[in-house]
């Protein structure tokens, strides 16, 4: 990371950074709505304390290092709202798993995310984080105030969640690299549930190394390094995956996948023909598994926002047996995602069909249809990881009339590490070509 190389060189210190952080925030906040809360003194403090072990030299991992944690992540003593008026004034007395592990490595709190309602709902109030390329179009849901805070340099690193593409959509969306790791990786002791089955947390920043370095952190481990001394072998998914999307977004997963080949790696087509069925299992394993989850708040549906009322009340209303259908299917991708990577190594696709779209319903016809839009138009190339638990990162690899365009790396369950090197290709390609 090129922050700890200016601690280290003496070139900066973390309280520079922190003021830094806090500087842009002054400037920017007003118009991008990232934050809900912001901590500034104790980010100062907690700087000066930081300062003074790289002058001792015995800085921790991430010593220093500016963060920021989505609002639906507990963090002790910090108001955590999760986006609800249920916990608008919820303090928890306990950081989540994966914060303490940032802290302990030395890592600098600036502040809570800007997140919808239980990162399933609408945003409380209008309140909603501006895409920082372009006001007027969207930012995707629901750690879109993470990869805001990112694109617009205010932190370096940030705390997401995914359920159903809620890291990488706005990753997509704002021109940042976001990773759901693999089911299990990184503890979700603490932060708030919609799906406990499907929820990630995972990290997100501004490059792959910078995402590796936090996923180190948040696993509590140092991920084995993938195996560099083979060309990589890349599955080109068929069908579905590039059955619906601009021009632009899908020649430019082809014309990532070329640019792999000609770096050496291996690039096969490959077929799976269940990947259809990813979406809506996705919606009613969620949509079930979020009104159990939300069972005690019935009496207070008229406080939630309509999106998670709507919700809650669908979920309420499947039965049994649509529940179990849902978790057949499941099986069923499973069985095929893992039958597909016993030939390659990794897949590429294109992360969200479009670049960011208007955020006035009547403005862009990408969301007629509701929560239908999302399954099959926003989020269609991402509910497969979270159904069947593989990692999933989105990494920049352009952009159309000024917004970003992404593509998508899948691994194998466990893969994290593989999927870390395709990607640290992609953005060195990116980098030398732009």
């Amino acid at each position: 990371m090129e922050l700890l190389d200016a601690f280290r060189s003496g070139r900066s210190t973390p309280s520079a950074a922190v003021a830094e952080c806090l500087s842009t925030l002054d400037e920017r906040e007003p118009e991008l709505h990232a934050f809900r809360t912001r901590c500034d003194d104790a980010a100062s403090a907690a700087a000066a304390e930081s300062d003074a072990r790289w002058r001792r030299g015995d800085p921790r991992s991430l010593e220093g290092v500016p963060f920021a944690v989505k609002d639906n992540i507990e963090t002790a003593g910090v108001l955590t709202t999760v986006g609800s008026r249920l916990f608008a004034q919820w303090v928890p007395a306990r950081d989540a798993i994966a914060v303490r592990r940032v802290l302990d490595a030395g890592g600098i709190l600036i502040g809570k995310t800007a997140t919808p309602e239980f990162a399933f709902g609408d945003a409380i109030d209008g309140h909603h984080a501006v895409n920082p390329w372009h006001a007027d179009h969207w930012t995707g849901g629901s750690s879109a105030g993470s990869a805001v805070a990112l694109a617009a340099v205010a932190v370096p690193l940030a705390l997401g969640t995914d359920t159903g593409g809620s890291i990488r959509v706005p990753a997509s969306y704002c021109g940042v690299v976001g990773l759901k790791p693999s089911r299990g990786l990184v503890p979700r002791d603490g932060v708030v549930t919609v799906s406990p089955t499907l929820d990630h947390a995972g990290p997100m920043a501004r490059t792959v190394d910078d995402v590796a370095l936090l996923l180190d952190v948040l696993a509590g481990t140092t991920l084995a390094s993938a195996d560099e001394s083979r060309p990589l072998r890349i599955g080109r998914p068929v069908e579905w995956f590039s059955g619906w999307g601009t021009p632009e977004v899908l020649r430019a997963a082809d014309d990532a996948i070329g640019e792999l080949a000609e770096l050496g790696a291996t690039v096969r087509d490959v077929s799976l023909p269940s990947a259809a069925l990813a979406g809506m299992t996705a919606w009613t394993i969620t949509v079930r598994e979020f009104s159990e989850v939300r069972a005690a708040d019935r009496d207070r549906l008229d406080e939630m926002t309509p999106s998670a009322r709507e919700r809650f009340l669908a979920g309420a209303g499947l039965t049994t047996d649509d529940y179990r259908a849902a978790l057949a299917n499941r099986t069923r991708l499973r069985r095929e995602i893992e039958a597909v990577f016993a030939d390659v190594d990794v897949l590429v696709t294109p992360a969200t069909p479009t670049p960011a779209p208007r955020i006035s319903p009547s403005a862009d016809p990408l969301f007629e249809g509701g929560d239908a839009a999302w399954l099959e138009r926003i989020a269609r190339n991402f509910l497969i990881a979270n159904v069947t638990g593989i990692p999933a990162m989105v990494v920049p690899v352009g952009s159309h009339e000024g917004l970003p365009i992404a593509v998508q790396i899948l691994g194998p369950p466990g893969g994290d590490a593989v999927s870390l090197r395709a990607g640290r290709l992609l953005e060195t390609i990116s980098a030398a070509s732009s």
